[in-house]
């Protein structure tokens, strides 16, 4: 079970009003903007449901909290983070980052669906950056606590809202930055700690992905981790990420250790 993230916004419309629009037939249903009252972004119906597809819960959505690009947001990208133009079109869903000590950071934007391939964007050089959900700041400083490293922000959220600790950054060298360590690892103590790499499905299975988690491995290890790598089998597909995982059958019971 996830832990609970407290004082979470409501919604500004009923359970039974969203059933009814996604009972129609037609896009407007799957555009509703489901609105926080607490003036927090909001975030589209079908935003939210895509998020529950990757096995994240309510609670992990709103703490973070998750939103959908609209006129307001995408000026706000602009002008705070220096987003252009066109990393801000289309149709997308928001992933503000938080680093390891709680401060809010560089944020992301998965495409629903991917612009010419590309599923994400983040602001110029926004490299290295280590996430920890704002709910699980203090989880992350306490070394007796284990945690594990995933390649994406959506991954780490699917662990948390299963109970596990977890970090997220984008892709097998994202915990990199100028070629060498992020100072963001830094921000989690890791000497003596438990720690666990679960990257996607294909990571250990290619040569190149493979020596990302080798150098991540050895570095953790330098700082004096207990470092567990975990293998996830390709039965949900062979580039299935944690999420997709957890989606599908709801526990890590048959990751490889």
């Amino acid at each position: 079970m996830a832990r609970e993230v407290g004082n979470l916004p409501r919604l500004a419309v009923s359970v039974d009003q969203i059933e009814a629009l996604r009972a129609r037939k037609g896009g407007k249903a799957n555009r509703l903007m489901i609105t926080p009252t607490n003036g927090d972004p909001p975030l589209q119906y079908n935003h939210r449901d895509f998020l529950h597809r990757c096995a994240i819960s309510d609670e992990i959505i709103d703490g973070r909290p998750y939103y959908s690009l609209d006129i307001d947001s995408r000026t706000a990208l602009q002008e705070r983070w220096g987003l252009s133009n066109e990393a801000v079109r289309g149709d997308g869903i928001v992933i503000p980052r938080h680093s390891p000590d709680g401060t809010e950071t560089y944020p992301q934007i998965r495409y629903t669906p991917p612009k010419d391939d590309q599923k994400y964007t983040c602001p110029v050089g926004s490299g290295g950056v280590v996430d920890v959900h704002p709910s699980a700041t203090a989880r992350a400083q306490d070394v007796d606590e284990p945690i594990v490293f995933v390649e994406s922000i959506k991954g780490a959220d699917a662990l948390l809202s299963n109970g596990l600790l977890a970090a997220g950054f984008h892709g097998v060298y994202g915990w990199k930055h100028n070629k060498g360590p992020s100072f963001e690892l830094k921000k989690i103590p890791l000497a003596g700690r438990d720690v666990g790499i679960l990257f996607d499905a294909d990571a250990t299975r290619r040569d190149d992905l493979r020596r990302a988690i080798e150098e991540l491995s050895t570095i953790l290890g330098f700082s004096g981790a207990r470092v567990c790598i975990m293998e996830l089998p390709d039965s949900v597909g062979e580039k299935a990420g944690v999420d997709d995982y957890l989606a599908v059958l709801g526990s890590l019971a048959g990751a490889v250790r």
